[in-house]
């Protein structure tokens, strides 16, 4: 049964993640350079809801991730939130280690006590290196053990073109040492598991927020420029994320935005300039615009949307209501429309139960199979009496 509605029913199949590499993370150059012609060394935009790459120049590369890094730290630390392993205020005395901190801090002292909350706050805005330390160690004991709970991570989210030595992303102290690395593309799977955290989605999009203690007193100010609508690269649509900076990494950023329901994601990696042209911001503005006019987001049905009717064989009714298991979503090239069609696929023996898969909801660009989105049964249908086969009346 092939039918269309709204003008047109879409779906795009997710990507797979993780996906072959160039370079292993132990062969990844020790500094980004920027590609021949190019502002920068890497860069890549994600459409997070059909995982599909709309831009990608060198996003296999691994490279140093600088302060992007802190992403996974914050992860782990959600997941143990999560499982109640951590709490947001949980109190965390930081270390003489944490104190010795250099690069973006608050200062921390050795000795003063922090919420958790509070130092999750200080690593997402204010990039802060001494919180992150002193989160890894309240989480694992040690830093070392925390960089092996990051690794983990990344493994765990499919990920094998990043490999983490430390929970803040500072450059080595001797060249040679390991440092953080992290494709582009990883960098934007990271990103999108960061979005889905309530707490870290806030803290990404504030620019600044009120913070005092003994040693700093100006408050936590994000360094994401595309955030703060008092910095020359402010871009309205911006949602957050993360940006990094040290001498072999340059200046980056893993960034989202959102325009109606579209919302993308964009790592730039790499570039030379702090702000303005050429910038990692100016990169990013520029390939959202681009991927914004050229692709719309469009929703076919809704999460439990009767989409047709599956045929039931030796059931007390012939047929059933079929729902969609999730919502019907396709990421479609303006003006592409038309091409997409979708069907509805499959049929069940009585007894049929409710909410028992019943078939696909096949998704085709062109008559090409593009994706698929699970139906199924809207209520329950029992098992036509056996006689009925010897007596149909």
């Amino acid at each position: 049964m092939l039918f269309i509605k709204r003008g047109l029913v879409v779906l795009v199949t997710i990507c797979a993640i993780g996906v072959g590499f160039a370079q292993s993370p132990e062969e990844g150059p020790s500094e980004a350079r920027a590609l021949p012609g190019k502002d920068y060394a890497a860069a890549y935009v994600l459409e997070p809801s059909t995982g599909k790459t709309l831009f990608e120049d060198n996003a296999h590369t691994p490279l140093p991730t600088a302060s992007m890094a802190k992403m996974v730290t914050l992860l782990v630390v959600a997941d143990h939130i999560k499982s109640g392993a951590l709490k947001l205020d949980t109190p965390v005395t930081i270390s003489p280690r944490a104190d010795r901190m250099g690069g973006s801090q608050i200062y921390a002292r050795a000795g003063q006590v922090f919420t958790v909350q509070t130092l999750i706050a200080a690593t997402m805005i204010q990039s802060a290196n001494d919180a992150a330390e002193a989160l890894a160690e309240k989480v694992a004991g040690t830093v070392e053990a925390f960089v092996d709970l990051m690794n983990a991570k990344a493994r765990q989210l499919g990920l094998r073109e990043c490999k983490f030595v430390d929970p803040h992303g500072l450059p080595p102290d001797r060249p040679g040492e390991p440092q953080d690395v992290a494709s582009a593309h990883d960098l934007a799977v990271i990103g999108i598991e960061v979005m889905k955290v309530p707490l870290l989605r806030e803290y990404a999009k504030t620019p600044t927020m009120p913070f005092i203690n003994a040693t700093f007193t100006s408050g936590l100010t994000s360094p994401n420029h595309l955030i703060n609508p008092h910095k020359r690269d402010y871009f309205a649509v911006a949602t957050g994320i993360k940006t990094g900076y040290s001498r072999p990494a340059g200046y980056c950023v893993t960034a989202s935005a959102q325009r109606g329901p579209l919302e993308l994601i964009c790592v730039v990696m790499g570039t030379k300039n702090p702000n303005g042209p050429g910038s990692s911001f100016a990169v990013a503005t520029r390939l959202f615009n681009e991927a914004f006019s050229r692709n719309r987001l469009m929703t076919g049905f809704h999460e439990g949307d009767v989409v047709g009717q599956v045929r039931v064989i030796d059931g007390r009714s012939k047929t059933v209501p079929a729902v969609a298991a999730a919502d019907v979503i396709a990421l479609v090239t303006r003006g592409e429309e038309e091409h997409y069609t979708m069907a509805l696929s499959g049929s069940a023996t009585a007894p049929v139960h409710r909410g028992q898969q019943m078939g696909w909801i096949l998704i085709k660009d062109n008559g090409r199979q593009v994706g698929k989105v699970a139906a199924l049964a809207a209520q329950d249908v029992d098992k036509q009496p056996w006689w009925r086969a010897f007596w149909p009346f």
